[in-house]
């Protein structure tokens, strides 16, 4: 099982799409999370510690202004943090029972702030140069100031790649990390034949 990690607009995501491609069954921890948030007892706990002004016309959670209420002030990340990440394991463990899949990769931007890299074989950091990572960002929407408060939430590039146990590059073309991550799963299909 691989720990998939990096940060932010590193390419994560994409990443966990060329594993998908290779055969692997991908999981995205930030997927689940958005399911765990619509669910009844998160939601009303979440309600009722934010109250309704996190709360669009529809009823539904405003992503948005919770992660601004979240990023700029620790310990209601944290709170959050406690709330989501039990359920987000549960949900993610039941996903990989289901699953006949011989290789599994999870990606989670929080695995080593979470303590999580123990569940995995091993991790594998995705990282991209800072500038790309500041022009992927701005791309989805998000303001300097809204970059920087998730990257304040997070170890530092150096530190994820520090504890990975592989890094990949992912500052060139796409292809250059499919290629990659083709070379990987080769590798893992190899090795687990044995």
């Amino acid at each position: 099982m691989v720990g998939l990690t990096g940060p932010i607009a590193s390419g994560k995501s994409l990443a966990l799409k060329y594993f998908a491609d290779e055969g692997a069954l991908g999981i995205s921890a930030d997927a689940v999370a958005a399911q765990v948030l619509t669910s009844p007892a998160c939601y009303n706990r979440i309600l009722t510690r934010f109250g309704s002004k996190i709360i669009l016309t529809n009823g539904f959670l405003d992503k948005e202004r919770l992660a601004a209420e979240v990023f700029g002030v620790p310990a209601k990340r944290k709170w959050l943090e406690s709330l989501l990440h039990p359920e987000i394991l549960k949900r993610i463990n039941s996903l990989i029972k289901k699953s006949r899949k011989k290789i599994v990769v999870v990606e989670a931007p929080l695995l080593f702030e979470a303590g999580l890299a123990e569940c995995f074989t091993f991790t594998v950091c995705v990282d991209a140069p800072e500038r790309d990572r500041r022009a992927r960002a701005r791309r989805r929407g998000w303001t300097p100031a809204q970059y920087a408060a998730r990257k304040a939430a997070q170890l530092s590039a150096e530190e994820k790649r520090s504890r990975a146990d592989i890094t990949l590059e992912n500052g060139g073309p796409p292809r250059e990390l499919k290629a990659r991550i083709g070379q990987l799963c080769r590798f893992l299909k190899a090795a687990g034949e044995k």
